[in-house]
């Protein structure tokens, strides 16, 4: 018989002789500490640091994180957003209407809330009187400050206009407290000489 020709064993190492995989870089731990600090809104000052560390030492060495690190950014960036939105709003002059004294000059935000401006700049009221109401702790009702507010105004108002008459592009606003208001220790009527049109640019002339 012919003598059968085997192919010749494979030679170098076998499978189980193949290195482990090498370990897996860790994540870099100053973006996880961006991130974790962005959150609370309360150290966004270091996240903001930590996030810039991570995105250089990622960038250099190559480990996970800079995504983290982008994420921190952003949560930061968003808190730093709000909270200059909140100190605009709050360094524009926005006010309660029952803060105001006679002589000043706003623009209404809501029914009750005000931006206070100077009286050459465009504005809608001007305040002409503030009286304090008659009354105890006991809401007087919206009806009975309703009534006494109007009247009060109505006479404050002809004894602002001495030696002119009102304009006619002008009305009389009265600002009354609400129950909430009342109990929160407004206790006064505000008359304000209103522009129909929101065009009052200089105080007005009485």
């Amino acid at each position: 018989m012919p003598e059968s020709i085997l192919p010749p064993k494979p030679t170098g190492p076998s499978y189980q002789d193949a290195p482990p995989p090498p370990p897996q870089p860790k994540t870099n731990g100053f973006a996880i500490a961006s991130l974790i600090l962005a959150i609370p809104a309360l150290s966004l000052m270091l996240s903001i640091v930590f996030g810039f560390v991570a995105l250089v030492q990622t960038r250099r060495d190559g480990r996970p994180g800079k995504g983290l690190a982008i994420a921190g950014l952003s949560v930061s960036g968003a808190w730093l957003v709000v909270i200059a939105v909140s100190v605009a709003v709050t360094l524009s002059g926005s006010d309660s209407v029952f803060a105001v004294h006679k002589g000043d000059c706003f623009t209404t935000e809501s029914s009750t809330t005000i931006t206070r401006v100077a009286c050459d700049q465009p504005h809608g009221d001007e305040v002409y009187a503030v009286i304090a109401l008659p009354g105890g702790d006991a809401y007087p009702g919206e009806e009975t400050l309703a009534a006494l507010s109007r009247d009060y105004c109505t006479g404050e108002q002809d004894a602002f206009f001495v030696n002119t008459s009102p304009p006619t592009n002008l009305v009389m606003a009265v600002y009354y407290p609400h129950e909430a208001a009342w109990r929160g220790d407004d206790h006064s009527a505000v008359c304000t000489l209103e522009s129909e049109s929101g065009g009052l640019r200089n105080p007005v002339v009485h």
